[in-house]
């Protein structure tokens, strides 16, 4: 099914409305969860198994209580200079549960955590100024994505993927432009013989080549109107073959120019083009 252009175009205006949303959503996550950083981590590893598991996708936000219930599972920065926002791409960050809290002399509150399938918790206290956040959206095996994309395995298929998007779009246009040149060599092999005329000929090269653009309402030429009909719908796409008959109209000398789907454009020098 072959769609309409004004359809071609609204979908792509709604295709790049949902990508500017989703990107404004994307950079928008940290004032909405109240995260001095993306407020976005990937579970590695199966210490916090059943709750979390590897490759589960975990949205966390910040919890703004003076302390933190026993019990609350937490994003943290394993050590660090404190400063979150930076320690969150140099440390490794780790999703634990609080088990304790231990009172420092400055009246802060630290906090032991455990791991859930771990037998003992973890050797240090985390410090509040280490906690990015507590999960508020868990979604299963998503990460498993962004963990592929992360790998040297991942990055190598991107990389492969785009090089082949953009070779065969290259391919594809460099294939358009020869079938409009090949097209185009064929008229003017008419106008050279004198079987159209220089005036045309050029008005059938401007419809060729800026077919996409042409606004066909206020064409009154049926020749223009039946060879962009005839381009639109797959005419230089499926290769075409010359062959001559007479004009059904006005009985002179025309030429055929037949795809292999069977669409059909003639052109009559008198009369206007009839595509079958």
């Amino acid at each position: 099914m072959r769609l309409s252009r004004k359809s071609g175009k609204a979908l792509k205006r709604l295709a790049l409305a949902l990508f500017v949303a989703g990107i404004a959503a994307g950079v928008l996550l940290p004032l909405f969860m109240g995260t001095q950083t993306y407020p976005v981590t990937v579970v590695q590893g199966y210490s916090m198994y059943p709750a979390l598991q590897t490759g589960d996708l975990v949205i966390f936000h910040r919890d703004s209580q003076p302390v933190i219930p026993n019990g609350t599972i937490i994003i943290f920065v394993q050590g660090g200079t404190g400063i979150s926002a930076l320690d969150s791409l140099m440390r490794p960050v780790l999703i634990h549960r609080i088990v304790g809290e231990v009172a420092a002399g400055n009246g802060t509150v630290n906090y032991e955590t455990k791991g859930d399938n771990n037998q003992l918790p973890d050797p240090e206290v985390v410090t509040s100024n280490r906690i990015l956040g507590t999960p508020e959206i868990v979604i299963p095996k998503v990460g498993f994505a962004i963990m592929f994309v992360q790998s040297p395995q991942g990055l190598v298929t991107i990389v492969g993927m785009i090089t082949f998007v953009y070779l065969g779009r290259n391919e594809k246009k460099a294939e358009r432009e020869e079938a409009k040149e090949s097209f185009l060599g064929a008229l003017a092999q008419m106008s050279l013989n004198g079987e159209l005329s220089d005036a045309v000929f050029r008005k059938f090269e401007l419809a060729v080549k800026y077919v996409q653009g042409i606004e066909l309402d206020g064409i009154m030429d049926g020749r223009i109107l039946s060879l962009v009909d005839w381009v639109r719908k797959g005419g230089l796409d499926t290769g075409w073959k010359l062959s001559h008959s007479l004009c059904p109209v006005c009985s002179s000398s025309a030429t055929n120019f037949e795809c292999s789907n069977g669409l059909l454009l003639t052109i009559c020098p008198y009369c206007s083009s009839k595509p079958r």
